[in-house]
């Protein structure tokens, strides 16, 4: 077992620009990419390997943790919502769940997660703990909408059960039923087992921001009133906004989007 904290990320054809960009985003935040591991596709690799080699980060290929085998997976980004979306999420899962085995404490992010600062030291402190952390979204909701884009979780037995039991809820659905994507199972879960929320902790929002907080990042325009401090949040995801160039759109207006277009 590795106890070392590990990145992992998963990204697919499509989308190598925002995995360079979040590779820059922690790279300048001090984090060491050789600590992060990017599950992909089997032939997405002439894409995106040359992406993880130059910034000496490791590609994992789907065959080597994925069942059913990558051919019945999509290979390209999908859209919110769409079947193949639900597809790559609970692929999401399973390599976490396959991480966990080899790494005591596993950090995911999507892709479309900008890297401010460094927050690994802060998680590893959560992670001493609680076992699962999570982003929460900006919901009026109890227990609050846990957000399975920006995630830390330490290999216990707990986290491996809230895993297993999530694959189980969605390997076994009905053969005729819909298949949800993990964040809604993942938020079902959790309702149905308030208990749950004594081993998740949620990510303050200030800190790990989601894409309706976007305006926390803006100089403009400025407060009415004198401010004795400011925000400085870790991580900036831009989800809340769907397809490609919507985000990145979002995240050039936050300031996060670092590639020279």
């Amino acid at each position: 077992m590795n106890e070392a904290t590990i990145i992992a990320m998963i990204c697919t054809s499509g989308t190598e620009d925002f995995l360079q960009n979040a590779l820059l985003g922690l790279t300048a935040a001090g984090i060491d990419p050789r600590i992060v591991y990017v599950a992909r596709p089997d032939n997405a690799g002439e894409e995106i390997d040359p992406v993880l080699r130059r910034a000496g980060a490791h590609a994992i290929a789907f065959t080597m943790f994925c069942d059913p085998p990558p051919a019945s997976m999509p290979q390209r980004y999908a859209q919110y919502g769409s079947p193949d979306f639900v597809s790559i999420n609970w692929t999401k899962v399973r390599y976490l769940r396959w991480l966990l085995g080899q790494h005591r404490h596993v950090v995911y992010a999507d892709v479309d997660v900008a890297w401010l600062g460094d927050p690994l030291w802060y998680l590893q402190s959560v992670a001493r703990h609680y076992p699962l952390a999570f982003q929460t979204e900006s919901v009026r909701q109890f227990p609050p909408v846990l957000c399975w884009g920006f995630t830390s979780i330490k290999a216990t037995d707990v986290s491996r059960r809230l895993l297993d039991t999530m694959l189980d809820r969605h390997d076994k659905r009905p053969l005729d039923s819909v298949a949800l994507d993990e964040q809604v199972v993942c938020n079902a879960i959790v309702a149905e087992d308030p208990s749950w929320i004594s081993q998740i902790y949620s990510l303050p929002e200030g800190l790990f921001l989601s894409g309706l907080s976007f305006r926390g990042l803006l100089a403009e325009p400025a407060a009415a009133a004198p401010m004795h401090g400011e925000l400085t949040p870790f991580t900036f995801h831009a989800n809340w906004t769907t397809g490609l160039n919507n985000k990145r759109a979002l995240m050039a207006q936050a300031g996060t989007w670092l590639l020279n277009d």
